[in-house]
């Protein structure tokens, strides 16, 4: 299976509440639209008041860990290709405007057995 993990901040002027509510509302339906070839999609918010383990370790830098699953490698594929089409990348970022800081956005594939 192969996962994609992306971290995402948010705008400074939203509040974690504001941000999240778009998130679900607006930016999930979109991409489940634009980008329907995973199995599995998933946010994971930053608690603030949580998020350090020690007194010593620094705040996250990003709100959300964003996790989206791909059942095959012709999944991601399909992804990757998606993705690289400038009307699908163009109606992603507008509306990444809205909530995020695109250029803060750091991501990662992992590949996993499980």
């Amino acid at each position: 299976m192969i996962k994609h993990f992306f971290l995402i901040s948010k705008k400074p002027e939203l509040s974690a509440e504001e941000f999240r509510a778009y998130y679900e509302a607006h930016h999930v339906p979109l991409i489940k639209r634009l980008l329907p070839m995973f199995a599995h999609y998933q946010r994971h918010y930053i608690d603030r008041s949580e998020s350090r383990i020690s007194a010593t370790q620094a705040d996250p830098d990003f709100d959300v860990i964003t996790e989206i699953h791909f059942a095959t490698s012709a999944d991601y594929d399909a992804f990757l290709q998606a993705t690289a089409n400038p009307d699908v990348l163009d109606a992603i970022r507008a509306d990444e405007a809205n909530f995020l800081i695109s250029d803060a956005t750091r991501s990662l594939r992992i590949d996993s057995a499980v």
